[in-house]
């Protein structure tokens, strides 16, 4: 019973060790092109729509991907963000190359625009539901960002991260900035500190079965 003890305690000090150190688990470079929207620069005071800009494309038939600068709301990193519902309800993606079975970090920024509601933006991973991020704007004069994070397994050599409005389609939707993807790299530490955990459990369970 004392080895069961022993080991149990062992078990749950090893479970809340590596609890910690995954949160301090190092990232990997920045996979994602132009995750905050500044290219191309378009002139402060102003808004601008594109089919595609460097790195991530459109598919929505009469929509399209805009651009703001300090239009309706301040933007939460540089000068520029992006509102989904242009001209209508739009995507966009961006296909990221990625190695099968590793995971990887996924944060950005949402606000919904100021004095508007619904602004319904649902967000995809490998083109599965990642999140439905619904604010409302209503009452607020300025942006009123938040940061969201998910760490998500990639499937193949390559993967699509998306987002889509999906609220009402009349060219004032949610805003998104400072998109990230990066790869997540347990620390050394942590590896080293898995491997001696599971040598000294073998060690003691052989010990106890003698």
């Amino acid at each position: 019973m004392k080895h069961k003890a022993a080991l149990a305690a062992l078990g749950c000090s090893i479970f809340l060790f590596v609890g910690e150190e995954a949160r301090a688990s190092l990232l990997g470079p920045e996979l994602l092109i132009n995750g905050s929207f500044e290219d191309p620069n378009i002139t402060t005071g102003t808004f601008s729509v594109f089919a595609s800009i460097p790195g991530w494309t459109s598919t929505t038939v009469g929509g399209g991907i805009e651009i703001q600068d300090h239009v309706a709301g301040s933007p939460f990193a540089g000068e520029q963000h992006v509102e989904l519902d242009s001209f209508s309800s739009s995507n966009m993606f961006q296909d990221v190359g990625t190695q099968s079975g590793e995971l990887y970090h996924i944060s950005f920024a949402y606000s919904p625009r100021p004095g508007v509601n619904p602004n319904n933006i649902h967000a995809f991973w490998d083109g599965q539901p990642l999140v439905l991020l619904n604010g409302n704007g209503t009452g607020l004069s300025d942006t009123s960002w938040q940061i969201f994070s998910f760490d998500e397994f990639a499937t193949g050599s390559s993967t699509r991260l998306e987002f889509l409005d999906i609220g009402q389609s009349d060219s004032l939707g949610g805003y998104l900035d400072a998109v990230s993807l990066r790869q997540v790299i347990p620390e050394p530490g942590t590896l080293l500190f898995l491997g001696f955990a599971a040598f000294l459990i073998r060690t003691r369970h052989r010990g106890r079965a003698r």
